[in-house]
């Protein structure tokens, strides 16, 4: 009888230490957890404008997804797209501060040997608006305001920051400004004053049908020492901090997470209000080239809004509609209102039918 119990007992220990072995097992492979068994690394191309959000985003995701590493990288929007679409760079997420890119670029071109559209969706979800950075020392900084702006920029001891309109949605974007900036103010000089005679060879204007058309050579060189241009506007933060600039066109968030000052346009101009979009519409900027095969030439004047769009060839589609959800979750929504760039409360997709299925209960 207690040999019996023994066996028994001895079965009992063989089957409990099996039930443990399986159990770490699957706590370090994943199995029934719905944990991966390896570290996803996700790569995640944004405008230079949303590092600072997505640098929050990124530490509470991977907090709460501790098996997913997010891979930030920042560029100016239109290279943000360029490094799908022409370069070869593989993502599992695209963001950018001018929503109309994704279509214009993504839509158009086709993957290789893959074929098919790099991108057949997009989501709008943020917008923000474009005014004037500065520090404590600039120029004429107690005299500045809404009002007197254009006149204290084109001063000769005035050094100002433009980004490469080029590759840059906020250059393209500032030139827009500047030329509404004429018709609201009344004065047909503040272009010239400000930019048009700054570069060699200058940038030409066209007026056909109520819009007026600004022309970006394929050379843009400034020429003048108070017009400082550079790639990415966020490059131009650097400068105003270090006290080489008086001010730089940019976003009200990005001069607000740095610690700068920052001068409200009004709406009318500022590219900010949906009350104002027929008046955006009536501008434009357009390359005089093809620099990159896959940059539409075109840069339409509207509101600004920011897209983002998961490329159909990323490597993690799983993971990457996991963080667009907690993006547009309330911790993204929390996260975004802390970097002075609220989320828009119900965003906007153009092509829901192609949407994630997980992502399209956010569109009812």
């Amino acid at each position: 009888m207690q040999l019996n119990e023994f066996r028994r007992a001895k079965t009992v220990l063989i089957f409990l230490t099996a039930l443990v072995i399986v159990s770490i097992g699957c706590s370090l492979s994943g199995c029934g957890t719905g944990r991966r068994k390896s570290l996803v690394e996700l790569k995640v191309i944004v405008a230079g404008s949303l590092l600072a959000p997505f640098q929050a985003v990124e530490k509470e995701f991977e907090a709460q997804n501790p098996d997913i590493d997010v891979k930030l990288e920042g560029h100016g929007s239109v290279q943000v797209i360029r490094n799908v679409t022409e370069l070869g760079n593989i993502a599992d997420l695209t963001v950018v501060a001018d929503a109309q890119l994704i279509p214009a670029m993504m839509y158009q071109t086709q993957i290789p040997e893959q074929g098919g559209p790099h991108a057949d969706w997009l989501i709008e979800f943020s917008t923000n608006r474009l005014g004037l950075a500065y520090h404590e020392g600039s120029a004429y900084r107690a005299e500045i305001n809404a009002d007197n702006w254009p006149q204290i920029i084109s001063r000769p001891d005035v050094t100002v920051g433009l980004a490469d309109p080029r590759i840059d949605a906020m250059g393209y974007r500032t030139l827009m400004v500047l030329q509404l900036a004429q018709d609201f103010y009344q004065d047909d000089t503040i272009f010239e004053k400000t930019v048009g005679s700054a570069f060699d060879p200058p940038m030409a204007i066209s007026r056909d049908d109520g819009v007026c058309t600004i022309i970006v050579p394929e050379v843009v060189r400034s020429k003048e020492s108070r017009v400082k241009l550079r790639a990415y506007s966020i490059q131009l933060m650097a400068l105003l901090e270090s006290g080489d600039l008086d001010y730089s066109f940019e976003y009200e968030s990005v001069a607000k997470q740095r610690g700068l000052g920052f001068l409200a346009l009004p709406p009318a101009i500022d590219l900010s209000s949906p009350d104002y979009e027929k008046e955006y519409r009536t501008v434009d900027v357009r390359l005089d080239f093809r620099r990159f095969s896959s940059v539409f030439p075109d840069f339409q004047g509207t509101r600004i809004v920011y897209g983002l769009s998961i490329p159909r060839n990323a490597p993690h589609p799983e993971e990457a509609v996991e963080l667009v959800q907690f993006l547009l979750g309330s911790d993204g929504q929390r996260i975004f209102e802390e970097s002075w760039q609220p989320l828009w409360s119900a965003p906007v997709c153009d092509n829901v039918e192609q949407l994630p299925e997980a992502l399209k209960s956010l569109f009812p």
